[in-house]
């Protein structure tokens, strides 16, 4: 870990957890964050590209790796270990790993970006009225903070419910109902400055009517008990049963028209089943997932999974959107992506990997 060249190299089994604290221990942040920091790997994190709450500010996966190593399919070692922030010198064949599953090769060590510590951090739950303020809302941050906003992330109601009904320990921030709620984190370099300018937003959004109410954190426990309400909306829905699960990209702006034509077609076709919206406003990602009808069988809700993924599918697809924003294709959708991916991409892609790999012996099930 080298705090002056804002980098470090680690074996592809190092957990995230265990990346965030050697980042640490040089004054130094690793500013990829999930859910699940205590079990995923750095090289599960590379070869699915992962994305997490602070895409808005630093980007995905990729934006993080300086160099990599990996096993090639032919078994050759390839040394790509650079910490170098340049270097223009052909095709850039870790990106091509990146993002990969696997196939082009294992990711065996990576050397990645390194980000200052931050002096203050700025958190709070705001309860709004459609995903349309939470747009306007989102536009209003970055203009106030000069692009300071770590994470903007949606949660409706439902989910929101749920998470605090089912998950031990967790309580509504907030006193009175709210159809959609939006958490805010803004971080900066100089003391004082997030609390500051997360107090001016909420000010000016409640005067504009782009909120109703809000409720800021006031200590680091609290800005836990906030993150673990959003990030609890997976373990939320387990004691509810069946689920469907997409993990959908648009722009930014017409995150309200997809949720909006989703909610209405799924509602149509399968009256009964409970609909939970939720992601990373800031970068267009929609979690939506469909829980099976009250009472209702869990097989028979299984069932059903592929025709309403394809309703919620075409959908992202008309909008301008990724039918997988941050998981991967993986086994599951790599047949349906064939409907949305270009064929001149898909012929593209296919001839890279007989290249690296003309035996398909590198997780053969996927990517085509």
């Amino acid at each position: 870990v080298d705090g002056l060249d804002d980098a470090m190299v680690l074996e592809a089994g190092v957990t995230l957890a265990q990346a965030h604290e050697e980042a640490a221990k040089v004054g130094r942040r690793f500013t990829v964050g999930v859910a699940s920091e205590g079990s995923c790997t750095i090289g599960g994190l590379i070869s699915t590209n992962a994305g997490g709450t602070a895409v808005l500010r630093y980007g995905m996966m990729r934006e993080q790796v300086l160099g990599l190593e990996a096993v090639l399919p032919n078994g050759e070692i390839w040394n790509g270990l650079k910490r170098l922030r340049k270097d223009n010198t052909g095709y850039d064949l870790k990106q091509m790993l990146i993002g990969a599953e696997g196939t082009l090769g294992v990711v065996t060590a990576a050397a990645l970006k390194l980000h200052p510590l931050l002096a203050s951090r700025a958190v709070a739950i705001v309860g709004l009225g459609s995903p349309e303020d939470a747009i306007q809302l989102l536009a209003r941050a970055k203009d106030e903070t000069g692009g300071a906003v770590e994470a903007f992330e949606l949660m409706g109601r439902l989910g929101f419910e749920l998470t605090i009904r089912n998950v031990p320990g967790l309580r509504d921030p907030l006193s009175s109902v709210h159809p959609w709620y939006v958490l805010i984190e803004i971080a900066s370099g100089e003391p004082g400055v997030a609390e500051a300018a997360l107090e001016r937003l909420l000010a000016g959004a409640l005067e504009r009517g782009l909120i109703s109410d809000a409720a800021v954190a006031q200590t680091d426990t609290q800005i836990k008990a906030f993150w673990h309400i959003r990030e609890g909306h997976s373990a939320g829905q387990k004691p509810e049963g069946a689920a469907w699960k997409h993990d959908v990209s648009v722009p930014v702006s017409k995150i309200p028209v997809f949720i909006d034509r989703a909610n209405s077609a799924i509602e149509a076709a399968y009256p009964g089943t409970r609909i939970v919206a939720f992601g990373h406003v800031g970068d267009g990602n929609v979690h939506y997932d469909v829980i099976r009808p009250l009472g209702g069988d869990d097989d028979a809700h299984d069932a059903l999974r592929s025709e309403g993924a394809k309703i919620v599918h075409d959908i992202t697809a008309h909008l301008g959107g990724s039918i997988s924003a941050e998981h991967g294709l993986g086994a599951m959708k790599t047949a349906e992506a064939l409907t949305y991916k270009d064929p001149v991409e898909v012929a593209a892609l296919r001839a890279i990997r007989h290249a690296l790999d003309p035996q398909r012996i590198m997780n053969p099930r996927v990517l085509f």
